[in-house]
């Protein structure tokens, strides 16, 4: 049965604001768990409900299930949205249409609220940077200045010196403190990455989009080649008669190619939670996995999977991750291996 997902927020008159629902609904597409997943409005943007239901039912689909993006039950999801629901019933009575509940009173929303206050304060430091112009300052001194900013967020001192680099790079590029946080570490995590790459060992990716943002001089100084199988023919046909997603099916056809190296994963995680069953059935031997999968569906928990495998990782708690994140980690584990190997040649 071929399933679409339908999200539906408020809308705005504001278009940038609307841009919040479309990064919802690329996360949930990166989970690769429905056929299809697609936005809609109640008010000022389009698509909305009508609209992107017919959409996905003209494109095959025969169960719709609607995600109201709401936060509490008012008259649109107490009345408005029902009604649209029933309409479409009556119209397409060959398809199964499915209402969830709306977001409603969660714990972890508690929480979000907590991270948001920490984040406006700084946890007892200064959350904001004195004003400065900015204009005239060079690259390497917007760098520098950046790192100064995140010293006054983020006490690196708090972590072993290996770890720091890595926790650095990663709040630098994602302009994310929070991260500072949640990153999870084996204890041998940066040294066996490190020592991987010095050994010209491959990084496998679980997308395109991890593979290219890796730092590709530092990699041919090494010899290290990034594999990423996600479209290959082979994996996709595997995928099908596996009933898997492709990030998984990729993961299970490289597994001989990565031995002694580094799997890094921002995207999927049905691709941790692939190479954790691989790596439990001796089927992958990895130096590093790097486990970053962003999303609301399954990211948090393949990442509490991974914290418990018998082989070196870098994680983090909570939703957040993504490929920017896997590729700041990949790229500070390169950085200290030419700090440590490549700048003594």
């Amino acid at each position: 049965m071929k399933t679409a997902v339908v999200v539906i927020a408020h809308g705005s008159r504001v278009k940038e604001a609307n841009k919040g629902l479309y990064s919802v609904i690329e996360n949930l597409r990166a989970t690769s768990r429905w056929d299809m997943v697609e936005p809609s409005f109640l008010q000022f943007e389009q698509p909305d409900l009508l609209t992107a239901v017919e959409g996905v039912i003209k494109r095959g689909a025969e169960k719709v299930i609607v995600v109201p993006l709401l936060l509490f039950p008012g008259n649109h999801m107490l009345k408005d949205i029902p009604e649209e629901i029933d309409q479409q019933r009556a119209r397409h009575s060959g398809v199964e249409i499915v209402l969830t509940r709306h977001m409603g009173i969660d714990n972890r929303i508690a929480q979000i609220v907590v991270e948001r206050i920490e984040e406006a304060t700084g946890n007892g430091k200064a959350a904001t940077a004195p004003p400065q112009e900015y204009t005239d300052l060079k690259p390497h001194e917007i760098e520098e200045e950046s790192f100064r900013i995140l010293s006054q967020l983020v006490d690196l001192q708090q972590f072993p010196e290996d770890f720091r680099p890595v926790v650095q790079r990663v709040v630098h590029t994602t302009g994310d403190p929070e991260f500072a946080r949640t990153l999870l570490f084996h204890p041998d995590a940066v040294t066996s990455g490190v020592e991987a790459i010095k050994a010209g060992r491959p990084i496998l990716t679980d997308v395109t989009m991890v593979q290219s943002g890796i730092d590709k001089t530092i990699l041919s100084r090494f010899g290290v080649e990034v594999i990423c199988k996600i479209s290959d023919s082979q994996v996709r046909q595997d995928a099908k008669s596996a009933g898997s997603t492709r990030s998984a099916a990729a993961m299970r056809s490289a597994a001989d190619a990565v031995s002694g190296g580094i799997v890094a994963i921002g995207n999927a995680p049905t691709a941790v939670t692939e190479v954790i069953k691989l790596i439990n059935d001796g089927k992958i031997h990895p130096a590093l996995v790097i486990g970053i999968p962003v999303g609301f569906v399954g990211a948090v928990e393949s990442k509490e999977e991974l914290a418990g495998v018998p082989v070196p990782f870098i994680t983090n708690r909570g939703r957040k991750g993504g490929s920017t994140v896997a590729v700041a980690i990949v790229n500070a584990i390169l950085r200290i291996a030419r700090e440590r190997y490549a700048e003594r040649d």
